[in-house]
């Protein structure tokens, strides 16, 4: 009898369950009514929404990073791991402009780490080991470097008409005093991924599409 019970409840349910579905179904996946005769308007708004323009960066953020003692960065050359010769200067310059127009930390002039490069005979190309880092703080009154590599850069000599431009850029932020690393982040676009639909929205310069991915890593930065 019990069972019996169990089952015509269940039944009940089911029955209720198929009505409730035929009423719910005219529901839109975010929850709104639509008429059945707006299917293809539905479809083609869903086409028009973006896609991986949104997509952000790889991070990684200290769990004891403490804000308050970076106050004043520098920006270290980033080494250039592509045949795109220009390609190290450009992010680099992207990153000091990137930084000081976001006002979050103050930034060390170009021109005094070129200098303490060279007082240092320190080649970008070889690296930079922590005992030089910890030197460029104490040199240039320093809390953090931001460091890193171009990894792909794609589209800067290309004079083939449909090339598409492609930057990634892997950085990271250490603390000068301790060494750890404060701050990593890793990301990578192409012009394509910023259209919304058809060809709007798509980057054809790779010198923009580098502002974009570096504005993007700073956005996330802490």
């Amino acid at each position: 009898m019990i069972i019996d019970s169990f089952v015509k409840n269940r039944d009940s349910d089911y029955l209720k369950q198929e009505n409730d579905y035929k009423t719910v179904a005219s529901f839109t996946p975010f929850g709104l009514r639509k008429p059945r005769g707006y299917s293809c308007l539905f479809f083609v708004l869903l086409f028009l929404l973006p896609a991986c323009s949104h997509c952000g960066p790889d991070t990684y953020i200290r769990n004891d990073y403490d804000r308050a003692k970076i106050k004043k960065v520098a920006v270290f050359p980033f080494y250039n791991n592509t045949q795109a010769t220009e390609a190290g200067k450009v992010v680099t310059a992207a990153f000091i402009a990137g930084l000081v127009e976001k006002g979050r930390y103050r930034v060390e002039f170009s021109g005094n780490i070129k200098s303490f490069l060279v007082s240092e005979r320190i080649i970008v190309r070889t690296g930079i080991d922590l005992d030089t880092i910890k030197l460029m703080g104490k040199r240039l009154n320093i809390d953090a470097v931001v460091l890193g590599q171009v990894e792909e850069y794609v589209g800067s000599k290309e004079t083939r008409r449909g090339v598409v431009p492609l930057v990634s850029i892997g950085s990271r932020m250490v603390d000068v005093g301790t060494g750890k690393i404060l701050f990593m982040a890793h990301h990578r676009k192409t012009g394509n991924d910023y259209i919304k639909v058809l060809d709007f929205g798509k980057i054809r310069s790779v010198g923009e599409l580098t502002k974009r991915v570096v504005g993007e890593i700073i956005e996330t930065m802490p």
